[in-house]
């Protein structure tokens, strides 16, 4: 039970600007339920909340109040939950608060006064930051204390930190590709996250989680969030049914061996059984597209090469914009060499790469054999 309605709201306005003004952050901070707590100091994440104190928030003006939001998400973003491992927690903490400041002060947001905040610092990772900071006692340097973090960030849960980083390092890219194709995307931003979307993960974790997000963690403006439509708000609903249409494309240029697309078929054959698409559309193409097998709730997938000419990602883009396709996800299987449609479309798109090359949009990721 909220016990200061007016902070409460306060917050809730601070979200709503993000959505507006920071898209990026603000798809990101709908992922964390807002929790009231007089207990904490000043705020608590740990990747899947945010606790709050009406006391400490209600001295934070309007632009600190959205700045705090994007504090959070950034401990998320940063994965500081997961990675700290045996090191002091307080001056990790304070090392994740100096990367997270700089990048919100390069992104357009205000910095409290006595907030971490040191140039110095410009373009380290909290790895390199946590070396060069000063040993120090557990009790030193709380969170809201003068000298340090602004909050608290908690580590995840043993059991499920590795899967919370997936799917927070998914939602990341998800939320930049949204905010690029709006031109809203904080260029401090670009540079990390074309680092995660070409790092070296593993590939079939990495196609299941993205295909499996979707279904788990969408958000409609149909369905309005009815826990903010009383103060006149109206947010998006997140909501969990079965996963619409998947579609995936295979390039059938001859650069895609017999025992990759096996090893893509297996890997499309269990996200489909974990997500239960209503429906699968699987397009192969080199120059042009060659066949097209649509797959119904309940039908075995088989996958089988088709062609074997020049290679253009552009068909099949433009066969889902013909056919009036509404993919909930799209998945490329290509080495990557050859030209890509200009303009990303409206829906998430995965390029699994069997070579270095990094698509101009989209996430990224390389499989290998």
């Amino acid at each position: 039970m909220i016990k200061n309605q007016e902070v409460a709201d306060q917050l809730t306005r601070a979200r709503t600007g993000l959505i507006i003004d920071m898209p990026f952050f603000g798809e990101l901070a709908l992922r964390l339920k807002v929790i009231e707590d007089y207990s904490v100091p000043t705020l608590v994440t740990n990747g899947k909340f945010i606790k709050y104190n009406p006391d400490f928030t209600k001295t934070l003006s309007p632009s600190l109040t959205k700045s705090a939001f994007g504090h959070e998400v950034g401990h998320c973003i940063y994965e500081h939950m997961s990675r700290r491992g045996d090191r002091n927690p307080k001056k990790w903490n304070m090392a994740g608060d100096y990367v997270i400041n700089a990048m919100l002060k390069d992104s357009g947001f205000e910095i409290g006064e006595g907030w971490l905040f040191n140039p110095a610092f410009a373009g380290m990772g909290t790895d390199e930051i946590y070396a060069l900071l000063p040993d120090m006692p557990e009790d030193e340097g709380g969170s809201g204390e003068p000298g340090g973090p602004l909050d608290n960030c908690e580590d995840s849960d043993s059991d499920s930190s590795e899967t919370d980083a997936i799917e927070w390092k998914i939602a990341v890219i998800q939320a930049a590709n949204s905010a690029k194709m709006h031109g809203k995307l904080p260029a401090s931003m670009e540079r990390f996250i074309e680092e995660i979307t070409t790092a070296k993960v593993d590939w079939r974790e990495q196609l299941r989680r993205f295909v499996t997000e979707i279904s788990k963690n969408d958000y409609t403006w149909s369905r309005p969030n009815r826990r903010f439509v009383a103060h006149n708000l109206f947010l998006p609903s997140a909501y969990s049914e079965s996963m619409g249409l998947l579609v995936d494309a295979i390039d059938t240029s001859g650069s895609i061996t017999q025992d990759v697309l096996n090893a893509f078929g297996s890997e499309i054959s269990a996200a489909w059984n974990l997500a239960r698409p209503e429906q699968l559309v699987n397009i192969y193409c080199d120059a042009a597209i060659n066949h097209v097998d649509t797959f119904n709730s309940g039908d075995e997938l088989h996958f089988k090469m088709h062609g074997g000419g020049g290679t253009d990602f552009n068909p099949p883009f433009e066969y889902i914009e013909q056919q009036g396709i509404k993919p909930a996800c799209f998945i490329y299987l290509t080495d990557g060499y050859g030209p890509f449609p200009k303009e990303p479309p409206d829906y998430p798109v995965l390029w699994c790469m069997t070579t270095d090359v990094v698509a101009p949009w989209g996430e990224t990721i390389r499989v290998e054999i």
